[in-house]
């Protein structure tokens, strides 16, 4: 069975996930003075943010592409299903 399409964006909404961590570190380092969890945070925000719009931007065509095709398997007209009146099944 084909994947959806949302697991292309799993990547980029990690990257998120880590960056607002590493941000959360290092606010929370800046007003007990630990210098070194302020740079390593901010340092960490940096990076997986700027690795999340760059995953995000690798993965939206195909999302978008693979969203489409979803939807027109959806509205096409099923080929298997038979619609019979009760009348008709024995």
């Amino acid at each position: 069975m084909n994947r959806h399409p949302v697991v292309l964006l799993v990547p980029a909404a990690l990257c998120v996930l880590l960056a607002c961590f590493c941000l959360g570190l290092a606010l929370f380092a800046n007003p007990r003075d630990s210098d070194t969890f302020v740079l390593l945070g901010a340092a960490g925000a940096l990076f997986f943010g700027c690795r999340a719009v760059t995953e995000t931007r690798q993965a939206w065509r195909p999302f978008t592409a693979g969203l489409a095709d979803r939807r027109a398997l959806r509205r096409s007209a099923p080929l298997t299903r038979i619609n019979l009146r009760k009348e008709d099944v024995q």
